[in-house]
């Protein structure tokens, strides 16, 4: 595509320069170009130039779990006078070095793709451009002055594309111009920029738009399907918290191959979302409607209200996120998933928890090393939080004659948070909840979220009247791996993988593991003396865990 579009992207460019260009703090001027027959992405910049004669430019070699950014980085020069320009990659700066008194640079630099083959997990945060698209964020495309004030008039010249390739971003979409006037600096640094062959879906809501840019054959869902999601999803939340001051949204939606399993990725930007999502039969449209609506609830939970220590308040900001996925899914059957829907997310949700090795750990424990570290630390808040959230809220309804839910504790606290700019702590969390809550919240609160005991869910069943099962299977892999993850270096005896032959010692030359899942085998491929095994099991045993019953009269209770 980028051969076929030089001569058209010439012509524009000619014409756009015969206009008088408007006053701005930074202008770019993006264009696609062909470098050794490889494609590239040539990006003019203008802006004020530092009167010492050294302009610092804020350009990230290290970002977002990703490392060696600047290997997409191809020629660097100032264009209008004589200098130099030096990469330094530790503190993550372009430095241009030109004569002193000079008012504006025209600087200009060449990006590219640092990586060969398709797309994958490990990419999707890598400058992606190819011969059918890019695909890119702020921090890895637009360099940045680094003394710029916080807000700046910024312009984004695309005139060098011809019509027929899509421009989208998360400013506006198929604007060959953008004029960005007093634009938040971090906003505009936290933003997605798709070009090529991307389908552009738009709608509104309110009259607000929204859209979303996909590009490539799916297999698992049709376009249209996944906007209904998106724009049912949207409208169900922006009702919820009577929000509909947003004038624009996008959700960007890039496949990847992957042979075996589904997985999964969002990232909550300005005005958008951008998500990448493999593409096989083992994903299906109903993983869609579980990422729309946990993350997009991230617009308000973890957004507008923001919280005062991030991971001391996970199990708000992902937990209280999590119960109302599955609650705004169940009550507004998004993509005609009901109170059954519910019934089942909840109950995997006790599963999970009661079968993890840390399901009373101290939230305290729940650190930056810890959640980015362990698999059940990372989950904890999810499960503890969601489950929390439906205590309080059958709590406050019973206690209320259904008058008040946790709805209304929500609702106060995004009040606080936009006019108070308050933000989610313990206290004030319990101070809010002393409003709805019929005796002493502290004392719950300190014994479920800060010390980490379960909720007693029968009890809770019982006095609600809710029909429930007291046992149920639950997950257990069954054995250990090694540190280095290549032998098993304990089996639990009795235990599902003892039963199909594991054993301590052995080693390890292939897995497939659905991590939490009980309705997956464990397929393991192991060597013991010699010889070879193959081995498979359902991770499975029984336990003393609640599980609600998917009754009517259940789901009537629960408000569905």
């Amino acid at each position: 595509m980028f051969k076929r579009v030089l001569l058209t992207a010439l012509l524009a460019t000619f014409l756009f320069s015969c206009q008088q260009e408007p006053e701005t703090d930074i202008s770019y001027v993006i264009a696609p170009v062909m470098v050794d027959s490889i494609p590239q992405l040539k990006i003019k910049m203008t802006l004020e130039a530092n009167a010492d004669g050294t302009t610092a430019l804020s350009f990230p070699d290290n970002a977002w779990g990703e490392e060696g950014l600047y290997n997409s980085l191809g020629k660097m020069e100032l264009l209008n006078v004589e200098g130099a320009v030096e990469k330094d990659a530790d503190s993550g700066r372009i430095v241009l070095m030109h004569p002193k008194g000079v008012d504006k640079l025209e600087f200009q630099y060449f990006l590219k793709q640092d990586f060969e083959g398709n797309v994958t997990t490990r990419e999707t945060y890598r400058p992606i451009i190819n011969q059918d698209y890019f695909h890119l964020f702020s921090h890895n495309m637009f360099m940045v002055p680094e003394n710029a004030e916080s807000s700046q008039d910024i312009l984004l010249d695309w005139s060098a594309f011809p019509e027929q390739y899509v421009v989208h971003n998360s400013f506006g979409s198929k604007e060959k111009v953008q004029f960005l006037n007093d634009q938040d600096m971090d906003l505009f640094g936290s933003a997605i920029f798709v070009g090529g062959d991307f389908r552009v879906f738009n709608g509104e809501i309110q009259g607000n738009q929204i859209s979303l840019a996909t590009r490539g054959e799916w297999i698992p869902f049709k376009d249209e399907e996944v906007f209904k999601v998106l724009k049912e999803t949207l409208t169900h939340q922006r009702n919820f918290w009577n929000d509909h001051s947003q004038d624009y949204f996008t959700v960007t939606l890039q496949p990847f191959p992957q042979e075996n399993g589904s997985s999964f990725q969002g990232t909550g930007l300005t005005n958008s979302f951008a998500t990448s999502v493999s593409n096989n039969d083992q994903t299906d449209i109903g993983q869609m409607v579980y990422l729309f609506n946990h993350e997009l609830m991230h617009n308000w939970i973890g957004h507008t209200i923001n919280t005062d220590n991030e991971e001391e308040q996970y199990w708000f900001s992902e937990g209280f996120t999590e119960y109302y996925t599955f609650k705004n899914i169940a009550k507004n059957k998004i993509n005609g998933l009901d109170g059954t829907f519910f019934i089942d997310e909840f109950n995997r949700t006790i599963r999970d928890l009661y079968a993890s090795s840390v399901a009373e750990a101290p939230n305290s424990e729940i650190n930056y090393e810890n959640f980015w570290t362990n698999y059940e630390y990372s989950k904890l808040p999810y499960w503890r939080g969601a489950i929390f959230a439906f205590y309080l809220d059958l709590k406050i309804q019973q206690t209320s004659n259904g008058k008040q839910s946790l709805d209304d504790v929500m609702h106060q606290i995004y009040a606080d948070a936009t006019s108070k700019d308050q933000k989610l702590a313990h206290d004030y969390f319990i101070e809010v909840m002393g409003e709805f809550w019929d005796g002493d919240f502290q004392t719950v609160f300190q014994k479920h979220i800060e010390e980490g005991q379960k909720v007693d869910l029968p009890k809770l069943f019982d006095e609600l009247e809710l029909e429930y099962s007291p046992e149920s299977d639950i997950y257990e892999l069954g054995f250990e791996f090694s540190e280095d993850r290549k032998e098993i270096a304990s089996v639990v005896e009795g235990s599902k993988a003892w039963e199909a032959g594991v054993r301590a010692g052995d080693e390890v030359f292939s897995r497939s593991i659905w991590q939490g899942s009980i309705d997956h085998e464990v397929e393991l491929g192991l060597r013991r003396n010699g010889k070879e095994y193959n081995l498979s099991y359902y991770p499975v045993t029984k336990a003393a865990v609640p599980q609600l019953k998917r009754t009517s009269d259940n789901i009537e209770k629960l408000g569905f």
